[in-house]
Formats: structure tokens, C-alpha cells, sequence
């Protein structure tokens, strides 16, 4: 089994803005964006699945990549900021800011989720996925989540996950060698 781990592509909303599960329009570069993605993807179409996060700047990624039949499932969200949606960073309080930063794996934002709760709900979508394989899996996402299940993948604590740079637009590769994941690229 092959599973690609998608990235929607950019968005249009200002530079500085908090957002996780609102959801955001799509840049105007999104056809040429989407294209380039559509370049990267080796796409069989027989014996393949597609996932989604519902929001529609993953939703239409994938349905531009006519990823069908695609399946919408809530546990591919961004991770929820709760209150602090679409605040600019500087305009959160720099102490409930500092109390979350210092440990975020654990801590839940105000009226939203920690990464921990994120890394639940991914953990919990991957190990479905890997009870019903397929040759290809296709899964449109966000790049935190796309972390966790890179974290769980691998093994490593949640907290270093967030050196992994992920692009806008980018794919990561897992294949499945005698049921042992192999990440064969990421941010590609």
C-alpha cells in the first residue's frame, strides 16, 4: 500500500492570522497550485481511496484532482485553536500564549484542542486505514495533522514533529513493506 499525504494549497487570508478549523477561502493561485500537486501524484486509477478533511480548501483540492469516490472525515481537520480562530497571534493574550506554547502538546488553546487531541484523532484515522488496505490511499490534509501521523509513523515525540517543514501544495510518501511503513519522501 502507498499512501500520499496531501497538503492543500495556499489560502487567502492575511499573514499573522490563527486559523485551524475555520474555514478559509483558497488563493487565486489555486488551479496553477493544484496542478502542480496533480504533477507529483503517480495516480493508478484502479485500487485506489481518497480521504479528505471537510474543509473546503482540502476538499476541493481533491475533488480538482477527481479523487472520487472521496470520503470526508472530520479526524483530517487542522488542529481546532478554539478562541483564538482567526485572532491575529499578536492580539492573543502573550500570557495565554506563553502557558499553551510551553507545553501545546498537552495544553488545550481556550475552547479548542491540544496537539495531543489532534494526534488522537489522526492515530485513530491511520490505524483504520491500515485495517482496510488499498494499492494507493490518497489523503488531502493539513499540515498538523500531517505531522502527527508522521510523529506516530516514526515514533518520535509529538513536540519535535514540528520541525518538519511542510509546504503548501507539498506530498509526503508512505508505502507499506510487509506491513512496516516506509516514508519514502516528504514535503516533495
Amino acid at each position: 500500500m502507498e499512501v500520499y499525504l496531501i497538503r492543500h494549497t495556499r489560502l487567502d487570508i492575511e499573514p499573522g492570522i490563527c486559523y485551524g478549523q475555520t474555514d478559509i477561502p483558497i488563493a487565486e493561485s489555486f488551479l496553477q497550485e493544484a496542478e502542480m500537486v496533480r504533477s507529483k501524484l503517480s495516480l493508478d486509477l484502479d485500487g485506489y481511496r481518497a480521504y479528505s478533511s471537510p474543509l473546503s480548501r482540502c476538499r476541493r483540492l481533491a475533488e480538482h484532482l477527481q479523487l472520487t469516490p472521496l470520503t470526508l472525515d472530520p479526524r483530517l481537520m487542522e488542529l481546532h485553536f478554539g478562541d483564538w480562530e482567526l485572532k491575529a497571534w499578536d492580539d492573543i493574550s502573550p500570557g495565554s500564549l506563553r502557558s499553551w506554547t510551553a507545553d501545546f502538546v498537552e495544553q488545550r488553546c481556550p475552547g479548542g484542542e491540544s496537539y495531543r487531541d489532534q494526534f488522537d484523532r489522526g492515530v485513530a484515522f491511520w490505524q483504520e486505514l491500515c485495517q482496510t488496505p488499498a494499492d494507493q490511499v490518497f489523503v488531502v490534509t493539513h499540515a498538523g495533522l500531517i505531522r502527527t501521523l508522521l510523529a506516530y509513523v516514526l515514533d518520535t515525540p509529538l513536540d519535535k514533529s514540528l520541525r518538519l517543514s511542510l509546504d503548501y501544495g507539498s506530498v509526503t510518501k508512505i508505502r507499506f513493506r510487509q506491513d512496516v511503513p516506509i516514508i519514502d519522501y516528504i514535503n516533495r
